[in-house]
């Protein structure tokens, strides 16, 4: 008996459990991974993403070129990163080991974590 996902509607915590990376913290936007534009707020000491995804939009998009309503006097001319494909993204969760889970398993983190990535596990797809 064979079985398929065809789709699911989730919020974004419960993709940061299906996919495997943290949605917590600076590095928590899954489509910016480490090249996000992300800064932290100098009362509350959280991540935010105000302003980060304007770059995704198309070159000779107005709200790139808004200099009022972002950032004040600030116009985005940064390109987005690069979308990895399945094998790449694959390439990369592949370098770091497995993880135990259960009661045994202790608090374990990849090396790197929070730092240059926010793997916490391999995706169970």
């Amino acid at each position: 008996m064979r079985a398929a996902l065809m789709w699911t509607i989730n919020d974004f915590p419960a993709y940061g459990m299906v996919s495997g990376w943290s949605t917590h913290g600076k590095l928590a936007c899954p489509y910016c991974m480490e090249n996000n534009k992300a800064f932290m707020l100098t009362n509350g000491g959280k991540a935010s993403f105000f302003d980060c995804h304007r770059r995704f939009l198309p070159h000779n998009h107005r709200y790139r070129k808004n200099r009022k309503d972002f950032f004040v006097g600030r116009v985005e001319n940064d390109v987005a990163p690069p979308r990895l494909a399945g094998e790449e993204l694959f390439d990369v969760v592949s370098e770091y080991g497995e993880i135990v889970f259960g009661l045994q398993s202790g608090k374990q983190k990849f090396p790197g974590f929070g730092l240059t990535h926010n793997w916490v596990k391999r995706s169970i797809f």
